[in-house]
């Protein structure tokens, strides 16, 4: 029994590990589609979406096709619109750091380690504002101040997202096969998973809070 269970554990995780290689090939393929500049940010937010599919219905098989075409058709245009003004604040970030470093001086150093810091703040709450935009529908600016709010909230899965993409790029320099492979959607699997888990951490909270203020206790 136990032989069997093993290989029933060991078939699970190699066809999940084959799901997130399958959704990374067609990441590739439909920001190619798009000619990378209008395709990779609807291609991201659908490999997002299929991830927290494979997460949330681990028991149910999951179309990931289908589900990624119609999420990249139907994210193409808020997709492009809100990556690319994530990308024009993500630019502003970087030459501020570039600038600073460009000038001898202390106040110039402090500024540019404050704008380093400031910088990967906002990578953080970019890592959280992508799950929220596939699992919640709300407005650019409540995603933002959401995601903001969640990156200090809850700083240990923070920190677990940003390390985590460190860890994965260093394989990928050390295995560049697996490039093709696991380049975007490991990554998301593990930002994803670990995004959830904040999220009904929070909707958990949300629901005793406001339960036990119909009783006097609390006043949200």
């Amino acid at each position: 029994m136990e032989t069997k269970g093993m290989l029933s554990g060991i078939y699970r995780v190699s066809e999940k590990v084959m799901m997130i290689a399958y959704t990374n090939i067609l990441w590739i393929l439909f920001s190619l589609l798009g000619f990378v500049l209008i395709g990779i940010m609807p291609a991201t937010a659908a490999m997002f979406a299929v991830m927290r599919k494979l997460i949330m219905e681990e028991e149910e098989e999951v179309p990931i096709f289908n589900l990624f075409w119609n999420k990249y058709k139907q994210e193409f245009v808020k997709a492009n619109l809100y990556g690319y003004l994530l990308l024009l604040v993500a630019a502003v970030f970087f030459l501020d750091v570039m600038l600073f470093q460009s000038l001898d001086g202390w106040p110039f150093t402090f500024l540019s380690i404050l704008s380093a810091g400031l910088s990967l703040v906002f990578f953080a709450v970019v890592l959280y504002f992508i799950p929220l935009y596939v699992h919640y529908d709300l407005s650019f600016f409540q995603y933002i101040k959401t995601a903001f709010l969640l990156t200090f909230i809850h700083p240990i899965q923070t920190v677990i997202m940003i390390i985590s993409g460190a860890v994965i790029g260093f394989i990928l320099l050390l295995l560049p096969g697996s490039i093709f492979f696991f380049s975007g959607s490991l990554y998301c699997f593990i930002v994803t998973k670990t995004a959830l888990k904040v999220f009904a951490h929070v909707e958990e909270q949300k629901v005793v809070i406001e339960g036990e203020s119909q009783y006097g206790e609390y006043s949200i």
